[in-house]
C-alpha cells in the first residue's frame, strides 16, 4: 500500500509548534536565515537580477513583502520568487543533508511572514517545518537524475511553509501541495548556463506561495499528489522512496545539518578550495612557483572535470556571449580551484568575465591533476560532507599537502555565520548594518512582527 505522504506531511506541518523545536534546531534555523540573506544580497548585485527587479517594478504589485537588497517591495509571491532567485543564482546558498534547501524555504518564509504580519516564532516554526520536509523529499529523490539542487521537491516545501504562515489547517495544506505540484516542474539543464538558473528555486517558490494563497481562499487540490501512481513523484522521478519522506519527523531534525556554503561554486569542490586556501594562508607561497597541483577527491568530483582545451573554449564562449553566465564555471572542477589559488580567495569576484579571460590563469589550468579516491565517495553520499586533499609540488622540488576531512561550513565543520555574512555583503553593507541584521535574526523569537527584520533588508 502506498504511504499517504501528502496527508502525513500536511498534518505534521500543521501540528508543529514552536515549543516542539529543540534549541539546537532553532539556532541552526537562525543561522540559516543569516546565510541565505547574505547569499541573497550577493545575488541581488548579479547582472542576472537587474532585469527581474525591473519587471517586478513594472508590474506594480501590492507592496507587501521586501525584495532583499533591491530597495522596494512587491507581492509576497513575487518577492519570494525574486529572493529565491537571488539566493540561488551565484550557487552560494546553504544546504542540508541531501538537499539544497535554504534558497527555497527562507525566501518563502520571509516573504509570507512579512505579508501576513507573522511573529518571529511563527517564521521560525514554518521555516523548520519546510526544512524537515525538504530534507526528506530531497533524500527520497536523491537516486534520480534530478537531485540535491533541483526544483521539483521545492514545490512541496514552499507550499507547506507558505500555508503554515497563512494559517491553513491540515486539509487546506494538502490542497496547497496538490495545487503547487500540478503540473510538476522539471528543468532543462542547458538553462543553467543562463540567468534562468536562478529559477531552480524562484519558480517553485512562486508556485508554492501562489498555491497556499489559493488554498486559503478555498481552492482545492488533489490531496494525494505526492504518492499517487499518476502523481507528482512518478511524473518526474524514475526512482524514489516514499517512506523516507516521512521517517523521523519531529525526532531526527534535518535542520541540524544546516551547512552554509563559504564559496560560490559546487559543494563537491569546497574541501579542495579549503585545502588550497589553507596552504596559501599558512605558507609564503607565490602560486607561480607551483609546478603541479595534485588533487585527491571523491569520484563524484570528477564528474565536473573537463579537458583544459574545452574549459578554455567555454570561458571564451561565456565572455563573448550576452546571455551565458559564469554558472558553468561554478560546476567545473578546474576553474574554481585555479582562480582561488591565484587570488587567495573564492568569491563572486573570481567569476567575473574580466577575471575568467585573464591569460595568466591558463597555465595554472594545465598544472592541476585530479585523482579519484573511492573511499571518499561513501561519506559524500551518506553524510553530505565533502573531503579532499591538495598537494602543491614546487619547481624547486618541495611539496606541501593539506587534507580537509569535512569542508568548512558543513555541519561537521561549522563556521561562525558572521564569516559568510561578511564575505557576501562586504561591498553592500557596513559593519554596523551587518551587526544589526545578525542581532535581529538571533532575537527573532522575541519579535512580535517580522517586519522588524525585513525593514533592514531593503
Amino acid at each position: 500500500m502506498s504511504v499517504e505522504v501528502t496527508r502525513i506531511l500536511a498534518e505534521w506541518v500543521h501540528a508543529l509548534r514552536f515549543e516542539d523545536i529543540p534549541d539546537r534546531t532553532l539556532q541552526c534555523a537562525k543561522e540559516q536565515i543569516v546565510g541565505i540573506i547574505a547569499a541573497t544580497y550577493a545575488g541581488s548585485r548579479s547582472t542576472a537580477s537587474a532585469p527581474l527587479y525591473a519587471a517586478l517594478r513594472d508590474w506594480e504589485d501590492r507592496p507587501e513583502s521586501t525584495v532583499v537588497g533591491a530597495g522596494f517591495k512587491s507581492s509576497m509571491r513575487h518577492a519570494g520568487m525574486a529572493n529565491a532567485f537571488a539566493a540561488q543564482i551565484l550557487e552560494w546558498e546553504d544546504y542540508l543533508l541531501s538537499q539544497h534547501t535554504g534558497a527555497s524555504t527562507v525566501p518563502t518564509a520571509l516573504a509570507v511572514a512579512e505579508a501576513a504580519g507573522a511573529s518571529g516564532r511563527d517564521l521560525l516554526t514554518a521555516l523548520v517545518a519546510g526544512n524537515e520536509v525538504s530534507g526528506r523529499t530531497g533524500q527520497a529523490y536523491i537516486k534520480s537524475r534530478l537531485y540535491t539542487n533541483s526544483c521539483p521537491n521545492h514545490q512541496i516545501d514552499a507550499a507547506l511553509v507558505a500555508g503554515k504562515l497563512l494559517g491553513l489547517d491540515a486539509t487546506a495544506l494538502t490542497d496547497a501541495v496538490g495545487i503547487s505540484c500540478f503540473p510538476p516542474m522539471t528543468q532543462c539543464f542547458a538553462g543553467w548556463f543562463s540567468p534562468t538558473k536562478g529559477m531552480v528555486t524562484g519558480a517553485p517558490v512562486y508556485a508554492g506561495i501562489s498555491a497556499a494563497s489559493l488554498a486559503a481562499h478555498g481552492f482545492k487540490g488533489f490531496r494525494a499528489i505526492i504518492e499517487h501512481p499518476d502523481g507528482f513523484s512518478n511524473a518526474i522521478f524514475e526512482r524514489y522512496e516514499l517512506e523516507v519522506m516521512v521517517e523521523g519527523l519531529g525526532e531526527d531534525w534535518r535542520t541540524d545539518t544546516h551547512s552554509p556554503k563559504l564559496y560560490p561554486c559546487c559543494g563537491w569542490l569546497d574541501a579542495l578550495v579549503d585545502s588550497a586556501l589553507d596552504l596559501l594562508r599558512e605558507n609564503a607561497i607565490d602560486w607561480r612557483d607551483i609546478e603541479e597541483v595534485l588533487v585527491r577527491c571523491p569520484t563524484v568530483t570528477l564528474l565536473l572535470s573537463k579537458p583544459v582545451d574545452e574549459l578554455v573554449a567555454l570561458i571564451e564562449e561565456i565572455a563573448a556571449s550576452d546571455y551565458l553566465t559564469s554558472t558553468a564555471l561554478f560546476f567545473n572542477s578546474t576553474y574554481p580551484l585555479a582562480v582561488a589559488i591565484a587570488d587567495g580567495e573564492l568569491t563572486e569576484a573570481q567569476f567575473s568575465k574580466e577575471r575568467m579571460v585573464d591569460a595568466e590563469l591558463r597555465p595554472l589550468f594545465e598544472r592541476i591533476r585530479f585523482t579519484a579516491d573511492p573511499f571518499l565517495d561513501k561519506r559524500e553520499m551518506d553524510e553530505g560532507v565533502n573531503a579532499g586533499e591538495v598537494t602543491f609540488r614546487f619547481k624547486d622540488g618541495r611539496s606541501l599537502s593539506r587534507f580537509t576531512e569535512a569542508m568548512r561550513g558543513s555541519y561537521q565543520n561549522p563556521i561562525d555565520i558572521r564569516d559568510k555574512l561578511y564575505v557576501c555583503t562586504r561591498n553592500i553593507l557596513d559593519d554596523a548594518q551587518r551587526q544589526e541584521l545578525l542581532d535581529t535574526v538571533m532575537g527573532l523569537d522575541a519579535l512580535d512582527d517580522v517586519k522588524e527584520l525585513t525593514t533592514l533588508l531593503a
